[in-house]
């Protein structure tokens, strides 16, 4: 199946229908149809085709960890994105064609099915029904995110730029809070690093937000701003966090990040698209890279703007979320070696975000320690002692530092040291990235207890040998082998990779068996059908990762890589 085929059947049906995943934590809606992608601007989490952004982000955020890269989606707010899944939140667009209501049950994307709203920088003025629904949503306990950028910045030359458009907004709501713009002072800066931070230590965006506080000296890079204005008198609640560095801490002028209440509802203000931007999209367009860069603090701002904004229920620009996530469930344990069991649950949800969990371990069944953290709902336990009784427990965190109840106790024993091998399929490349068949692949792995000879195995598809192990090829204890189609298909720094003997693997994207033989013996062997190779350059792979039990999935339900050879999923050795 082609690329280009496959990847317009699959935005289809994510257009028909919400996706197979399921993640907990608060739902955060990002605006995409107010001209966000106009001139050079490409303010969306993702977009396979340029200018596009669909609803469900792609791949699916199911896939992301906490090593996931921000170039997993193609959009220049993709690290804003993929950031906010790594901290426990649901993430959508807002797609070109869909609509902004408030209380319309016909509407699946309605903004009372969300905790959050970020507009980033619209070039588009709201209409009266769009203005209606989100000061609605606000009131009724949404989080508002307003992104402008400095005056003029009128990317589709429609006469509105994003201060405009966001005070035209506020004109019909009170919130104390004005952008700079044309005519106005401190309409169009640069001020880098902007860390002329509030005195009041209770700022749930600088000092008290649940992913860190700022420091002095970093704060924000702004690069091409305007400041805001507040008005106590309309809004009690405006609260600037902080100001130009000309500007002066508590005053109501050149204020550069700011938050207001109203109703149930909060809302949080900044003057550049800037700090929340990533250099990458998929559009060609010349974007900054300011959410990533070290110097500043922007991703933590905005992270602790959003867990803020997602709090709900007022509070003067404080509020403290006091609500733990919910036990996770279903915990099983499994040991896959003398020396490795793996862990599985089923996620916990939460009011706000679940942000990772801590796994407790016991050699006894009753006093726990904590070995492990992780961001997913499973993890492998490994260097443990042969022969021997492992019980394990499992707690949710969220964005405030909630705990939730410890989930249900699981237990497994590791296997005797020395255990017999066992050499299984763990991983298949059918569908190559591109055109070169030299890419295809099949992993080997010994997940026995000791080391075995596979010298004159052979790798069998379908009935055609396709590779025979050298002579004194030896596969020790958890080792791996990958063959590959060709040499020109190994990409570099691949441990123990060989090519195919006769010079191709020749597997079908429509399906085929493929087999692990000593002689006529097959030593195990697997038979794969389209549904796992028909996306180009995504791997099959055992889930659990190098068991012998487990099951083929796509690699990316399992890893935001596509594929591993030679290492676990997550990228570690064998």
């Amino acid at each position: 199946m082609s690329r280009h085929f496959l990847s317009l059947f699959c935005i289809t049906l994510l257009g028909l229908a919400s996706p197979a995943w399921a993640q907990s934590g608060a739902k955060v809606l990002v605006d995409g149809i107010h001209a966000q992608t106009a001139g050079n601007a490409d303010w969306v989490m993702d977009e396979d085709t340029c200018g596009t952004a669909q609803r469900y982000p792609t791949p699916a955020q199911s896939g992301i960890t906490a090593s996931t890269s921000e170039t997993y989606w193609s959009g220049a707010f993709s690290a804003f994105g993929v950031d906010l899944v790594k901290k426990g939140f649901q993430v959508e667009s807002l797609p070109k064609g869909a609509r902004i209501s408030y209380g319309d049950a016909t509407n699946a994307q309605d903004l009372s099915n969300y905790k959050v709203f970020i507009v980033p920088e619209p070039n588009v003025q709201l209409t009266a029904t769009e203005k209606s629904a989100i000061i609605s949503f606000v009131r009724n306990g949404g989080g508002l995110f307003m992104i402008a950028d400095h005056q003029g910045a009128d990317r589709n030359s429609d006469g509105w730029d994003a201060t405009e458009i966001f005070n035209d907004l506020m004109a019909s709501a009170s919130w104390g809070i004005h952008f700079q713009s044309t005519g106005e002072s401190d309409n169009w800066f640069n001020d880098n690093p902007n860390s002329n931070f509030t005195n009041d230590a209770s700022s749930p965006i600088v000092y008290m937000g649940p992913f860190g506080a700022a420091t002095r000296g970093k704060g924000l890079g702004l690069f091409g701003s305007t400041s805001m204005t507040l008005n106590p008198s309309q809004n009690a609640s405006a609260k600037g966090h902080i100001w130009m560095t000309a500007g002066t801490v508590g005053s109501n002028s050149k204020v550069t990040f700011a938050t207001s209440t109203d109703g149930a509802g909060r809302i949080a203000a900044i003057g550049d698209s800037s700090p929340a931007e990533d250099p990458t999209n998929n559009c060609g367009h010349t974007t900054h890279d300011g959410w990533a860069n070290s110097t500043y603090d922007n991703a933590l701002l905005h992270l602790n703007a959003v867990a803020w904004l997602a709090g709900g229920g007022g509070g003067g620009g404080g509020g403290t979320d006091t609500t733990p996530p919910s036990a996770p469930g279903s915990l099983s344990a499994t040991a896959v070696s003398s020396s490795q069991i793996n862990l599985s649950w089923t996620a916990s949800t939460d009011d706000v975000g679940v942000v990772d969990y801590d796994i407790s371990r016991s050699t006894d069944g009753s006093s726990f320690s904590a070995v492990a953290s992780t961001t997913g709902t499973s993890h492998s336990d490994a260097g443990l002692a042969s022969s021997t009784t492992y019980w394990y427990r499992v707690t949710a965190n969220d964005a405030a530092g909630n705990a939730s109840a410890a989930s249900n106790t699981a237990s497994a024993t590791t296997s005797a040291g020395g255990s017999p091998a066992q050499v299984i399929l763990n991983e298949i490349l059918a569908n190559e990235p591109g055109s070169s068949t030299a890419g295809e692949f099949v992993e080997v792995v010994n997940v026995g207890g000791t080391s075995i000879g596979i010298g004159g195995w052979t790798i069998t598809v379908g009935s055609t040998v396709r590779h025979t192990f050298a002579a004194g090829t030896t596969l020790g204890a958890g080792k791996a082998i990958v063959v590959f189609g060709g040499a020109s298909g190994i990409p570099a720094g691949t441990p123990n990779a060989v090519t195919a003997s006769t010079g191709g693997l020749v597997l079908s994207n429509s399906g085929t068996t493929v087999y692990v033989k000593n002689g006529t013996t097959t030593i195990n062997s697997f038979k794969y059908t389209s549904s796992l190779s028909g996306t180009d350059g995504v791997s099959m792979n055992r889930n659990p990762d190098a068991t012998a039990t487990g099951t083929f999935v796509l690699h990316t339900t399992l890893s935001s890589a596509k594929a591993s050879p030679g290492t676990h999923v997550n990228g570690s050795a064998f």
